[in-house]
């Protein structure tokens, strides 16, 4: 007897009203429970090309903010080599986004590097390529919100400066929870933000460079001069160095590129069209914003003020003596554009959100990270995933004391191992496929080139970087790699333990069934076993249950629940798959308990929540068969140590306490492995 998908629930939800306080502030704050059988669901959360642009591709576009700036500042003085800068950059951008197309065609499901990696290398590079993700995610998060907290804080006097890292801890906890909701609600809140950024930004930084473009004669004749003595005075190493340092420091406007490779499960169909789309979408803003504003600060020789940043010089620039009656329209303009630059920072930090959980989704379906990332929440997301990396930015914040200069060293490193790892990957790919496709060289040459920038950019920023906090990134991701191969160690353990189980129980003859499929009698005593798959643990609750208990119990009810993780939410008929396949699994069990002469039938169900669903269908079993025993298995390991506990949850007993309270009598039987 299965339970039929959930419908839809209206506005006005009754349930809601006899839910528990807290429970019910749970639901206003996140919102109502989504139908993961429901189709509309998989339509409502998908999203189209602009709006991926929005949430996949904010991280890019705001880096604008610092991204330019940064590179500028970082040529020391040797202004002349701006548009060479600027022509570097948007090459870069082009090409690496090229590139990533390629694995958008390739891997339409998504999961960017990592997968990338794991497939065409091996599953330690892979799982390499996903600590360098996650981290990277993290720090965009950190360094988006507090480069937005610095944005509005320059606009405030300077005695408030103190409350800069508490207000950039409190906008996390703010995108926490607007996450939590769920993905395309967050978009749409934030989507008039994104606008007005982008209109304001690409029509300022165009009609300045149109007002100044016949200066650029005389900027050039200028530039070549001070070139000339700056060779003279420093020579040509100094100006390589500073031209690499530069590029390595606008390098940060390119992290949002693999965002689009990751984020694919949440594009409408047909993907792969839409993510080339969106691709195109990031990569033509990305190169714009970052070409037509170094090029600004080129024509406007835009200086640099203590306690302003040059994007705000430079409006300052752009707009000086515009009016409007008596109000002065520059000003205005200008404060706009700083807000809403800052409220687009918050906006990119969605990025970290978004692509982070899903990497750790990833890689627990691959056991590098514990199991529960996987899990979905009522809303359709990776909650666990969505608060690790919140709680993982707070830290950061903390560590660098909501300094914007200190995260920025941090950042793009390992955005780049990744890149290198996934263009070798596809390089590799094509490298195969010489003598079956005949557009390999094709393909093989944009992600050989893409390989080749994203080496030098890692080389240059590691070397630069490491002192400046670089070192911190390069430890972590070790640590982090290592954590990884000690959790798919334990895991891996585990699983050849309990297919050692597997392998003597499971051979097991299902054989003919003794009783026919009659209905139960309720009065009679009753053992209810709670299942997973027809494995060796099922098994040895059967078996155990009629040794322990002298043949008291003459009919059984196998209770199974399928989990709807990420690994399983990608549509309708994978939700319909799983359902199938817990149904089929059960069956087993009921055709073996009845070709021992036992009566025997199921209740099987598929939940988000899929503690609460076994709880629910127990106490549903207990109040029609009143005379029933409930029976869980449980791992038992010779020692109790900080792996076990973490690693494997405590189901069984949680599941006890809870039913026990209900009254029902529950017990758990060990499984032991050595």
């Amino acid at each position: 007897m299965n339970k039929p998908p959930t419908q839809s629930t209206p506005e006005h939800d009754p349930e809601t009203e006899k839910l528990p306080i807290g429970k019910r502030i749970q639901r206003t704050v996140i919102g109502r429970r989504l139908n993961p059988f429901d189709p509309a669901v998989f339509h409502n959360i998908s999203l189209i090309a602009f709006f991926a642009w929005v949430g996949l591709g904010a991280d890019g576009v705001s880096s604008a903010n610092y991204g330019p700036e940064e590179a500028y500042l970082a040529l020391h003085g040797a202004t002349f080599l701006a548009p060479v800068l600027a022509l570097m950059i948007a090459v870069t951008i082009l090409v690496i986004s090229a590139a990533y197309v390629q694995v958008i065609e390739e891997f339409p499901n998504g999961g960017g590097g990592y997968l990338v990696a794991s497939k065409l290398l091996s599953p330690q590079l892979g799982a390499l390529a996903g600590t360098a993700l996650v981290i990277d995610y993290v720090l965009t998060i950190a360094v988006s919100i507090v480069s937005g907290v610095d944005a509005v804080f320059s606009m405030v006097p300077p005695d408030y400066d103190f409350l800069r890292t508490w207000v950039a801890i409190a906008a996390v906890v703010f995108l926490i929870a607007l996450n939590l909701r769920g993905l395309k609600e967050s978009i749409l809140v934030l989507l008039p933000i994104f606008l007005i950024f982008v209109i304001t930004h690409v029509g300022l930084v165009t009609y300045g460079l149109i007002s100044h473009l016949p200066d650029f004669t005389v900027r050039s004749t200028e530039n070549l001069g001070l070139a000339s003595d700056m060779v003279k005075t420093e020579g040509w190493l100094f100006i390589i160095g500073a031209l690499l340092h530069a590029f390595s420091m606008g390098a940060g406007t390119l992290t949002g590129i693999e965002a689009v490779a990751n984020g694919m499960q949440t594009l409408k169909e047909p993907r792969v069209r839409t993510g080339k789309r969106t691709m195109f979408y990031m990569a033509l803003s990305l190169a714009f914003l970052s070409v037509m504003l170094l090029l600004n600060f080129f024509l406007f020789q835009t200086p640099h003020v203590e306690g302003k940043t040059l994007n705000a010089s430079l409006f300052d620039q752009i707009t000086a003596g515009w009016h409007i009656g008596g109000l002065d329209a520059g000003n205005a303009l200008t404060s706009v554009m700083l807000i809403s630059a800052a409220l687009l920072l918050f906006i990119a930090a969605q990025t970290g959100f978004i692509g982070g959980p899903r990497v750790l989704a990833n890689m627990a379906e691959d056991s590098w990270v514990p199991h529960r990332f996987g899990h979905l929440s009522e809303r359709l997301v990776t909650q666990n995933g969505i608060v690790l990396m919140g709680a993982a930015a707070i830290g950061f914040i903390l560590f660098a004391r909501g300094s914007t200069t200190v995260l920025v060293a941090l950042y793009a490193i390992d955005v780049f191992l990744c890149f290198s790892l996934a263009l070798l990957g596809m390089s590799k790919l094509w490298y195969q496929k010489r003598k079956t496709d005949p557009t390999w060289r094709r393909h093989l040459l944009i992600s050989v080139a893409g390989l080749i920038v994203s080496l030098v950019l890692l080389g240059i920023m590691v070397v630069l970087k490491f002192s400046h906090g670089g070192w911190l990134v390069v430890l972590l991701t070790g640590l982090f790699l290592l954590l990884c191969l000690k959790i798919r160690k334990h895991y891996r353990e585990v699983e050849t333990k309990v297919k050692e189980l597997d392998d003597i129980l499971g051979t097991l003859s299902l054989g003919e069934s003794t009783v026919k499929a009659e209905a139960l009698k309720t009065s009679e005593p009753t053992a209810v076993i709670l299942v997973q798959r027809f494995s060796g643990q099922g098994i040895h609750l059967l078996l155990s249950t009629q040794r322990l208990f002298g043949g008291r119990f003459k009919q059984f009810i196998f209770v199974s629940v399928g989990a709807i993780d990420s690994g399983r939410f990608k549509g309708v008929s994978e939700m319909q798959s799983l359902q199938d396949e817990v149904n089929k699994e059960t069956e087993k069990y009921v055709m073996l308990a009845r070709s021992y002469g036992l009566k025997a039938e199921s209740r099987t169900s598929c939940e988000l929540d899929y503690m609460a669903e076994i709880e629910r269908l127990c106490v549903q079993v207990h109040e029609e068969f009143p005379n029933s025993v409930f029976f869980a298995a449980k791992l038992l390991f010779w020692k109790d140590t900080f792996w076990t506990r973490f690693l494997h949850n405590e189901t069984p007993m949680t599941l006890q306490r809870r039913l026990m309270f209900h009254g029902l009598q529950f017990v758990v039987l060990p499984v032991r492995l050595q």
